[in-house]
């Protein structure tokens, strides 16, 4: 993920690589306010930085958890100790919702049964986890990490590079 700058935002809305429309007909940039608009709206998938762990334990069932082998019990136990953060990993999320990570905006593929949960708990609790892991996100936030948003006076700023 490349870090905001001025410039990374012009590159963005001067070649608008996804075809978002941050430009009129003729090449002219769109109002300010339209830009931050397009470019901030919840349109995409992006995966949160952490979860809270009692959120996990919360929508993790008994049966759920009692199918699961000693080795995958220890595992959630161990990775969901106390109150805090669980950390969204490529392996962490493929563990409890069967998916991939999310990329350029578009959801992680796989399917419930790529889980860990067994056949039987897997349609109930692979897509209550990738709820708690995906998220609706904005090309800001797929470009510049989770909870970055795009001002109006930084696209001003940005039209003057």
């Amino acid at each position: 993920m490349a870090t905001f700058s001025l410039q990374a935002l012009h590159d963005e809305i001067e070649n608008d690589p996804q075809g978002i429309g941050y430009k009129e007909v003729g090449g002219a940039w769109k109002e300010d306010n339209v830009i931050c608009d397009l470019i901030n709206a919840k349109n995409y998938k992006i995966d949160n930085i952490s979860i809270p762990m009692e959120e996990v334990r919360a929508a993790t069932t008994y049966d759920g958890y009692n199918d699961l082998l000693a080795d995958e019990q220890e595992w959630i136990r161990w990775m969901t100790p106390n109150g805090g953060n669980f950390r969204v990993t490529a392996n962490m999320k493929l563990q409890l919702s069967g998916r991939s990570l999310a990329s350029d905006g578009n959801a992680g593929s796989g399917n419930d049964n790529q889980s860990f949960w067994s056949v039987s708990e897997s349609g109930e609790l692979a897509p209550a986890m990738l709820a708690l892991i995906e998220a609706d996100g904005s090309r800001a936030e797929v470009l510049w990490g989770k909870n970055n948003t795009v001002s109006i006076g930084e696209v001003g700023h940005a039209a003057n590079l």
